[in-house]
């Protein structure tokens, strides 16, 4: 196969940032590429899919009917075009499946990978007040009809003794699903904080989960941590706390782990709903031009949890999250599994045939307009309640299907996220991920979080830097 153009957009120059042209390509070796060409910087090659077959058949569930924002205005108005404008603007296509609240920069690791490069540069803390304007921005621009799920983050937002006291003014303005985004550190060893974060209304523990043994965590991490995991998902499992592993990917570190990452989850339902892979990006405090054969891309994790599991779960059953919910069909991958009584994950998510892709498509005409990504992440993240199901697993048996899907069930996702590398300003205007800054701002996750080869960021230092010199004047 000669080299195919499958797509042109624009993307953003490693160096300097500017905005430059940019191609996919579909090229001999069955893979796929940007290729893009900065007129001071020269030329930049970069793996994006493997498999051009495959990326054609995904990128036909792309181009639902756009979402826009609400209220009197948008945030901001167009100026220099996407991706420079966040705040949202106008050419933004999609509203948030979760919105990120960044409460601190500061963290009781020092992790070599971290996007946020916690405890670097400056150090900031945003007030009860300030998350009060940031939670009351997001509820006047990103809801209509339902109010998307919030994530407190940071840095490591658990370094925060107030953070219940957050927590319990999400849930007083209507959040109904509240994550922690956390390294399980101080929840691992504070069962009472813990508690406090539950009480005041956290259902949801996205807990850092790299692998299952020590060796990946002094790699990624720094430090021995293996324990401390599983000392946190036990004080979540005493307390009825939902938890969602949460994985960084690294070709040469833990991407042999996936499987047993999976196996772990299993023994923890129903504590544990779901794993949600990261391939590793390339920026925060990891900034680095990778090679091609580093990349993990989505193709790489399907074959790798079909291998791992040994056809357990198979490439085929997982399906991009935007499958009748509008977002970018590259962005993710999902899938629903019960767990049976042989103790295997029975998977009722599967891909759709080429014939019933065309019926997605042709359905478009009529502009339906798709179910909300936000409601994936309510319905499959959801909190661990008392079972109600007759029995612990899925015996075959349809009537228990529904109660077993409501406890018994495993949601594994992954989502690889954008860097300067590949980038693609189509696909930014579709992001679902949504952060909202101190200064009411609302970015995109891969947008608020690219960072120039020399380290320069596009938005984050920027962003906080600013708020910062707000307080001191």
């Amino acid at each position: 196969m000669k080299t195919m153009l499958l797509k042109r957009t624009e993307s953003l120059c490693p160096v300097c940032l500017q905005k430059i042209p940019a191609r996919i390509v579909g090229e001999s070796d069955d893979k796929v590429y940007m290729v893009k060409d900065c007129s001071q910087h020269g030329s930049f090659k970069t793996l994006i899919w493997r498999g051009v077959k495959s990326w054609l058949l995904w990128e036909s569930l792309n181009d639902w009917e756009p979402e826009r924002l609400e209220g009197d205005e948008n945030v901001t108005k167009t100026e220099r075009g996407c991706p420079f404008d966040c705040g949202l603007c106008p050419d933004h296509l999609r509203k948030a499946c979760f919105v990120v609240v960044e409460i601190t920069n500061r963290c009781n690791l020092n992790c070599p990978v971290c996007f946020a490069s916690a405890n670097e540069k400056y150090a900031y803390d945003v007030t009860l007040d300030d998350v009060e304007r940031m939670l009351k921005t997001v509820l006047r621009y990103e809801c209509k009809t339902s109010v998307p799920p919030v994530q407190f983050s940071g840095g490591e937002p658990t370094v925060r003794d107030d953070l219940p006291d957050m927590v319990a003014l999400a849930k007083k303005l209507g959040f109904n699903t509240i994550m922690i985004n956390t390294n399980g550190v101080r929840i691992a060893r504070d069962k009472e904080y813990l508690e406090s974060l539950k009480e005041n209304g956290a259902n949801l523990i996205y807990l850092q989960f790299d692998g299952v043994t020590d060796n990946v965590y002094l790699k990624l991490r720094g430090t021995a941590l293996t324990e401390i995991k599983y000392k946190a998902i036990k004080n979540c499992a005493d307390l009825g706390l939902g938890v969602i592993l949460v994985p960084t990917v690294v070709k040469d570190v833990n991407f042999h782990q996936v499987g047993e990452i999976i196996k772990f989850a299993k023994e923890w339902i129903p504590t544990v709903r779901g794993v949600h892979f990261q391939p590793i990006s390339y920026f925060g405090r990891y900034p680095y031009q990778p090679d091609n054969d580093s990349r993990v891309t989505v193709p790489d994790m399907l074959k790798a949890i079909e291998e791992q599991t040994g056809g357990e779960l198979k490439a085929n059953n997982f399906v991009p999250i935007n499958l009748g919910r509008g977002c970018e069909s590259h962005c993710s991958f999902t899938n629903v599994s019960i767990l049976t009584k042989s103790g295997e994950l029975l998977p009722v998510t599967d891909f759709p045939s080429e014939k019933e892709i065309q019926e997605i498509v042709s359905s478009r005409k009529g502009k339906i307009q798709p179910k909300h990504a936000r409601d994936v992440i309510k319905d499959y993240w959801k909190p661990s309640e008392t079972c109600t199901c007759s029995c612990k697993f899925y015996t075959g048996d349809f009537g228990e299907l529904a109660e077993c899907l409501q406890e018994y069930y495993l949601s594994i996702s992954g989502m690889p996220f954008q860097d300067v590398w590949n980038i693609d300003v189509n696909r930014s205007k579709k992001c679902c991920v949504h952060l909202v800054t101190p200064n009411n701002k609302i970015i995109p996750f891969c947008t608020f979080n690219i960072t120039s080869i020399d380290g320069k960021t596009l938005y984050r230092d920027q962003a906080y830097l600013q708020y910062l010199n707000s307080k001191s004047n």
